[in-house]
């Protein structure tokens, strides 16, 4: 392979790194946690829940992870949220379910359980009763084929509808507040959130890789067709700085263009004036040409 070569296969690399990150289970991970955070960001009234995310406490003796917590006087909502291609299967009460995609199916643990660990780990960490707790998944991206799915597994569409459901008190707006305040508190640092970010800038820096080698190998096929939209959009935007056919018209012929000429059949005198009303400074011919062919005040 010479070099010529090897350059127009270039942005391949970037591509197929940027195709391997996006289909990786680290990308799926942070798919449907920043989906659930705008769409509780931009639906749930500010003035009612307190959001927080991607938070880490301590629980017994580690710590727990937490995607959302939606802290409001109807209870704490401890939100899971996850992103599993194709066919997922599996009860409430089994410890493992499965994912089944492409012929293959592995195994994962039941999320339900796993966000209930994470609620009583809150309880203790708050010494607040088990009933002012609300567990939720959110799953994406999959064909749910569950067995009596549970009332507490959501789509990202359904979700802000079921946390407003929930319309009885149970914390006082001072208790709320507290429970806020301890959350703040107690926040661990969040090595989680570290890894994201890098592996987030990454990926923009492979995007940005892969646009720069694009451009790099189909530079003139790619100007060529940006100055052909271009010319396009200027076509309909001022018709009438170009010919029938297409082609830009110069600058002589657009101020010829903007001449009104006037030729008197009489004494065959001819006078072209300028839109300032100046006269303008043509040879005889050159007016009666211009005043001829039909596209100025011909007389």
């Amino acid at each position: 392979m010479n070099l010529q070569s090897a350059i127009h296969l270039a942005w391949i690399v970037p591509l197929a790194f940027l195709v391997a990150y996006i289909g990786s289970p680290r990308f799926l991970g942070t798919v449907a946690p920043a989906r659930v955070r705008r769409i509780l960001e931009s639906s749930l009234e500010k003035n009612q829940y307190t959001l927080l995310h991607d938070i880490v406490l301590p629980a017994g003796g580690g710590t727990a992870h937490f995607d959302h917590l939606v802290v409001s006087r109807f209870g704490v909502f401890v939100i899971d949220a996850l992103a599993r291609r194709g066919s997922i299967s599996g009860k409430q009460v089994q410890a493992r379910w499965k994912q089944r995609r492409f012929g293959k199916s592995v195994q994962f643990d039941n999320p339900l359980h796993e966000n209930f660990l994470k609620v009583q780990s809150l309880e203790r960490l708050l010494a607040l009763p088990i009933n002012v707790f609300h567990s939720y998944v959110v799953m994406m991206g999959h064909n749910s084929a569950l067995s009596d799915v549970p009332k507490n597994v959501l789509t990202p569409e359904t979700l802000v509808r079921r946390i407003r459901s929930e319309s009885r008190q149970l914390l006082s707006a001072d208790q709320a507040s507290e429970v806020t305040r301890q959350l703040h508190r107690d926040a661990l640092p969040n090595e989680f959130a570290r890894q994201r970010f890098r592996w987030k800038v990454l990926r923009w820096l492979l995007l940005a890789a892969l646009l720069a080698s694009v451009y790099t190998v189909y530079r003139q096929p790619i100007d060529q067709a940006i100055e052909t939209v271009q010319r396009h959009s200027d076509q309909r935007m001022k018709p009438e700085a170009y010919h029938s056919d297409g082609t830009p018209k110069t600058e002589l012929e657009l101020y010829q263009d903007s001449l009104i000429c006037a030729r008197s059949i009489d004494t065959d005198r001819c006078t072209c004036y300028e839109p300032g009303g100046r006269v303008a400074d043509l040879a005889q011919d050159q007016c009666e040409s211009l005043a001829d062919r039909g596209s100025v005040l011909n007389q």
